[in-house]
């Protein structure tokens, strides 16, 4: 005979283990499942959409493939989606000629870039070398200042020369029908290379004089445009912040 506890108990238990046992059938369906999924993937059953590739020959034609076609190795290549759709176009290979003008282009954008750099560097080392137009100026009277001392020097010394070249064609009168003495040539020898050397000093300073005007009016010009774009910068400035404060009233 069972008791009455005992009967109420016994449903309970083999609930809990019908659940139990339905727990562990649920994963073994899974893994079954996925396995079989995956059996099937390794084998080739299931494929993943492939993108496809095409292109038009020289000819006209359009060849499409699931690699690049050989046939069009010098063409651009159009990558398709799966839906057909295009995703990217994989550009034909440089012939040398376009290479040399893409190393042209390069070449010339890279030239481009250092006049660029050069001309901001420059421009700095002139912004701080200078505080205004006047010591640019002043600057410049200084640097022809001591150019002209050195003509001024070349041309006493020309004149020197010249006295001393007098009195030797006087001295040489004595000698008219006659070689002149090796002393009276040496010297006249000597007064020439002198003169030829003050003149060439004098002519190189006149030269610099002129590279000098020439560097300073550069200078002079890019400075004031550069102290002509400042102004032009802090009036758009403070514009902006005058319509930032109307805005804000």
């Amino acid at each position: 005979m069972v008791h009455k506890g005992t009967w109420q108990r016994l449903p309970r238990w083999r609930h809990a283990r019908a659940q139990a046992l339905g727990a562990r059938a649920l994963v073994v369906l899974a893994v079954t499942l996925w396995g079989n999924s995956a059996q099937a993937q390794g084998s080739g059953t299931t494929r993943l959409p492939m993108l496809s590739y095409s292109c038009t020959t020289t000819s006209g034609h359009t060849i499409t493939g699931d690699s690049p076609p050989p046939e069009c190795r010098n063409r651009d290549v159009r990558e398709l989606n799966p839906d057909g759709s295009l995703r990217r176009i994989i550009p034909a290979p440089l012939t040398s000629e376009q290479r040399k003008k893409r190393d042209e282009e390069e070449k010339i954008s890279r030239l481009e870039e250092e006049k660029e750099r050069a001309q901001v560097q420059k421009d700095r080392s002139l912004l701080e070398t200078y505080g205004s137009v006047e010591e640019i100026d002043a600057a410049r009277g200084r640097a022809v200042q001591g150019r002209q001392e050195l003509i001024n020097r070349a041309n006493l010394r020309i004149a020197q020369y010249q006295r001393e070249r007098k009195r030797l064609d006087n001295e040489a009168e004595f000698y008219a029908k006659r070689t002149l003495p090796p002393e009276l040539q040496q010297a006249y020898e000597a007064n020439d290379a002198l003169t030829k050397q003050q003149e060439k000093t004098r002519a190189d300073a006149e030269q610099e004089i002129e590279r000098i005007k020439v560097r300073f009016a550069a200078e002079r010009k890019r400075y004031v445009e550069l102290e002509e774009a400042a102004a032009e910068a802090q009036r758009v400035r403070e514009r902006r912040e005058q319509e930032a404060e109307q805005s804000q009233q």
